[in-house]
């Protein structure tokens, strides 16, 4: 039987495994293997996916925290702050840098250098996701392990 613990292992482990997966080895090997035109339509779709799924996962693993430990309780957690610091990455991703990013990919060569200062955000900000996440499944919150509440 899984407990509370295995499932939010699991999900991030889903979670995490995509964003390494598809950022570190599908887009390489797109960009690798494909023209370039090409490979970029399906590095957006990729990771407007993984982004998708980085949402529903931390909505989950937000409400399930709420659930047992509360909300007198759930700032206690610096687990639980990780994950809304990734919600919000995930969700500036799709909101906002992925729609800008094909704005400018669209208006063409005059906006090649905008583009490009985009696209190193967006490097950064997944690297800093992708570190986040590894984080997560690599420990635990000792506390909240123990159902301690100290």
């Amino acid at each position: 039987m899984f407990s509370g613990y295995s499932g939010e292992r699991l999900i991030l482990t889903l979670w995490v495994g995509s964003l390494w997966a598809i950022g570190y080895l599908a887009v390489p090997m797109a960009f690798a293997t494909l023209e370039l035109q090409v490979a970029g339509a399906y590095a957006g779709k990729l990771f407007y996916a993984v982004n998708i799924l980085g949402v529903v996962s931390a909505v989950i693993l937000l409400i399930s925290r709420l659930f047992v430990f509360g909300l007198a309780h759930f700032h206690r957690y610096w687990r639980s702050w990780m994950l809304l610091l990734m919600l919000a990455i995930s969700l500036a991703f799709i909101g906002f840098i992925q729609p800008e990013m094909q704005a400018l990919k669209a208006q063409g060569e005059q906006n090649a250098a905008r583009f490009g200062d985009w696209h190193k955000l967006s490097e950064n900000l997944y690297l800093l996701l992708s570190l986040f996440g590894l984080m997560l499944v690599l420990t635990t919150d000792k506390r909240a392990e123990a159902g301690g509440e100290s």
